[in-house]
């Protein structure tokens, strides 16, 4: 009977195992064990290495088809969830609530009879600033007429209240600590979401540059992502660009 007992382990709270039998009775104090658990969805350090030649095609799709991309939405996601600060956030694992507030911001925007025109990366942020972690830029099809209705309702979906302007010429609006952010993007924004897009890449166990990075951005935003790293909507698609014949 013993010997049963001494096998048996018990979770505790904290994620440790319980002392067996055999160490009570003994009074030995092993190490404390704790449990791996392995990560809900696959983690990523970086863009694969076509995503920024991907994302520049599309935004350019995009102005032939009449739906140019030109505002961007930046979420500082980690922060967000961070201070609690509700809506998508309460979901708790931070693709979860991604890919839920990217849905209510295509029916918000197909409900205005726009097309979902958009490309979109998560990335991550280093230091030891307030918004270190993963954020969000949505870059987006959104005429001028729209931008005061947008800014009210992403107030509403972050859970923070709109702030002061920082005074560029590209901010629309911000919330009150920089959390999120709307901006006009005159550029390919394809460009700067495509930045975590790898320099190098290994061939033949070598690295060697990667031929299929057309910019070399200043700033980065390669680091741990669970799940879905970019994406693009489907009406500027590779599928939609060769239905036009341009692939």
């Amino acid at each position: 009977m013993l010997a049963k007992e001494a096998q048996r382990k018990i979770v505790m709270p904290d994620g440790s195992l319980s002392l067996t039998q055999t160490a009570l009775v003994n009074g030995a104090l092993p190490a404390p064990q704790r449990l791996v658990v392995p990560p809900r969805y696959h983690i990523s350090k970086h863009l694969p290495l076509n995503a920024e030649a991907r994302m520049v095609a599309s935004v350019r799709f995009a102005s032939t088809i009449g739906a140019p991309i030109q505002t961007m939405l930046t979420v500082n996601a980690a922060h967000l969830q961070r201070i609690d600060s509700g809506s998508v956030f309460d979901i708790g694992h931070l693709w979860d609530g991604y890919r839920t507030f990217l849905e209510l911001l295509r029916k918000w925007v197909t409900g205005r009879g726009l097309v979902w025109s958009c490309v979109w990366c998560r990335e991550y942020t280093g230091g030891r600033n307030q918004h270190y972690g993963e954020h969000w830029h949505i870059a987006l099809h959104l005429p001028p007429r729209h931008y005061e209705a947008l800014t009210a309702q992403v107030a509403i979906w972050m859970g923070e209240a709109v702030g002061t302007p920082d005074g560029k010429a590209k901010c629309i609006a911000r919330s009150q600590t920089g959390a999120w952010y709307i901006s006009r993007r005159k550029e390919n924004a394809g460009d700067y979401l495509g930045k975590a897009t790898p320099k190098m890449r290994i061939r033949y166990g070598k690295p060697v540059p990667n031929s299929l990075r057309q910019t070399d951005h200043p700033y980065r935003g390669d680091g741990p992502i669970e799940g879905k790293r970019f994406g693009i909507s489907r009406p500027i698609s590779e599928g939609a660009q060769r239905r036009n014949g341009l692939q």
